[in-house]
């Protein structure tokens, strides 16, 4: 009898093991058609900002980006235009196909690019609530992914995604969970957890368009629901393969470029 019961055990953990490797497969899957997804040879942007705080008061900021893919990495470029105390102020973000991705920030009261280092990625982007770590991608073997279920989110089927890092110490979260577009592949929402499984923020993105063949959301939303903050972001024109100039995205061109 106990032979019998241990034999049934071990059936039942096989099946169980089984069926998270097929999640764990298939949530690979998933996460790699989000981070593959066509964003064009390059693009350009207009973007408008809106900061909003608890009591409802509203900063607007301008601001453009610009991305150029190489090679399977990307390269991506941010300049502020208003309001005057940020005016000037550049990003820029190197993808490396190994390790950790290299930022900077231009700041011209400094008149100097500074490196954003590994222990700086928690922090808030220029007062924003997205972090640095939130303006990099995630590669896909940093996380380990499962799909925890299927939903239609929006008028959308969707596969909600969890995703958990490998080393705890790589993220400021604990877990991200995602409602991708089993069409687009685009997330539509994101919940961020800290490590200690409470949620913190939340990534809108909405009014999902077709540029020049291309699925881009023109509006998102980060919401930090401890601070009850809101950053929404509005792309009022976009271009693809324009062929944009390597310069762009150099340091040089932070500090003197257009």
């Amino acid at each position: 009898m106990i032979k019998k019961l241990f034999i049934l055990a071990s059936c039942i953990s096989l099946l169980f093991s089984s069926n998270l490797l097929a999640d764990s497969l298939e949530g690979k899957q998933v996460a790699k058609g989000v981070y593959n997804l066509d964003d064009g040879k390059d693009s350009f942007a207009k973007v408008k900002m809106l900061l909003i705080d608890k009591k409802g008061r509203k900063r607007l900021r301008t601001l453009i980006t610009a991305t150029k893919e190489y090679g399977g990495v990307n390269k991506s470029f941010t300049r502020f235009y208003t309001p005057a105390d940020i005016e000037g102020t550049a990003f820029l973000t190197w993808e490396n196909s190994e390790g950790d991705d290299d930022q900077f920030l231009y700041l011209p009261a400094l008149k100097r690019v500074r490196r954003i280092v590994s222990t700086q990625k928690k922090n808030r982007f220029v007062n924003t609530d997205f972090t640095y770590e939130d303006l990099q991608r995630r590669k896909v073997n940093q996380d380990h992914h499962r799909i925890l279920d299927t939903e239609t989110y929006e008028e959308r089927p969707t596969w909600v995604l969890e995703s958990v890092p490998v080393d705890e110490d790589n993220s400021q979260y604990g877990k991200r969970v995602s409602w991708v577009d089993q069409e687009r592949f685009i997330p539509l929402k994101v919940e961020y957890y800290d490590k200690r499984g409470k949620l913190v923020k939340r990534l809108l993105n909405r009014n999902i368009k077709k540029v020049d063949g291309i699925w881009t959301a023109m509006d998102a939303e980060m919401q930090d629901l401890r601070k009850r903050h809101r950053t929404l972001m509005r792309i009022d024109d976009i271009q693809y393969n324009t062929g944009i100039p390597d310069r762009v995205f150099t340091k040089e061109y932070m500090k003197h470029g257009g």
